[in-house]
């Protein structure tokens, strides 16, 4: 694959695996209801933070997958272009992505990259859920469906699932999801946490599964998701590292709030793909794309690259 041909800057993030003889990285620079030690055990290296020029050269032989809120798309006349121009640049095999307002101007971005496919499902009028995807890499997209319809208290925009297939022959189950914002909602994202959690134990225990998405809170103390925190043993969060670290790779880059910077938006998997997990990254497009925050979006994309099956 090629590389981005404008200046990104990836936060490499290499996370600690309990094989051989190399012991595993806690997590500790901030804490979670309970003191959890979150500790992260699926590559061999410890945690690594490392700026590289422009961005990796994505390998075909894995499957690299991304989340990214493109904030109310588009945001401006040009936007469609733009993140045309990104996508293609970055070459990444699936994005999960989050606030379409204007399904045809998702069409127009779907038909202006060649190569692609894209689908998106009305879940809350103006604020939509969708997948982009390389054909020549993601060689089954399965047919995407809706979970907990009806049940909007928890999920006032339904996550959708969808079974892929990349062309090393990882399977994955993808659920893309949207939750409620801001402080005073966290009764309604916990609802939603265990709602997922107990979706995935009773249908797919032994399953390759990645939720991911706008989860619209961060691994602070009292956290929402403290159910999928503490069952380390089935349950990765990915981005760990990228909230232990020092706040300048977060993927809501805000300022002049008190909730700013966050980290916000998260890849959890299970545990069935720890072996698989290469790195994690956000990719830093306000430093490479002239008004990106007004222009594109407020989130940045954050990407998990996965290899086959040994």
């Amino acid at each position: 694959m090629r590389a981005l041909q404008s200046i990104l800057f990836f936060l490499f993030l290499t996370v600690a695996c309990s094989s051989g003889n190399n012991e595993p990285l806690p997590i500790q620079e901030k804490e979670v209801e309970e003191e959890i030690d979150y500790t992260i055990t699926c590559i061999d290296d410890p945690l690594t933070i490392t700026p590289v020029q422009c961005s990796p050269t994505l390998s075909s032989d894995n499957l690299d997958v991304v989340t990214w809120n493109i904030e109310n798309f588009p945001m401006q006349s040009n936007t469609v272009e733009v993140v045309a121009d990104i996508i293609r640049n970055l070459d990444a095999d699936i994005y999960a992505i989050q606030e379409v307002d204007d399904m045809n101007a998702f069409n127009t971005l779907i038909a202006s990259l060649e190569g692609y496919e894209g689908v998106v499902y009305d879940v809350r009028g103006g604020i939509e859920l969708g997948y982009i995807y390389k054909k020549n890499e993601i060689t089954s997209f399965g047919t995407p469906i809706e979970l907990f319809d009806g049940d909007t208290s928890p999920f006032p925009r339904e996550p959708v699932e969808v079974d892929i297939t990349h062309n090393n022959g990882l399977t994955v189950k993808l659920i893309n999801i949207h939750l409620k914002c801001c402080d005073g909602s966290e009764d309604r994202r916990t609802d939603a946490s265990n709602k997922l959690k107990s979706y995935i134990d009773d249908n797919f225990s032994e399953e390759e599964v990645i939720i991911l998405g706008d989860w619209n809170e961060d691994f602070g103390t009292g956290s929402s998701f403290t159910n999928f925190l503490t069952d380390m043993d089935n349950y990765i969060f990915a981005d760990y590292p990228i909230y232990a670290g020092s706040g300048d790779d977060y993927s809501y880059p805000c300022t002049g709030a008190s909730y700013c910077p966050s980290h916000i938006d998260h890849i959890l998997i299970t545990n069935e793909l720890c072996d698989n997990l290469l790195s994690t990254h956000t990719i830093r497009l306000d430093d490479c794309v002239s008004n990106y925050l007004s222009k594109v979006s407020d989130h940045r994309p954050i990407m998990i690259s996965l290899k086959a099956d040994n």
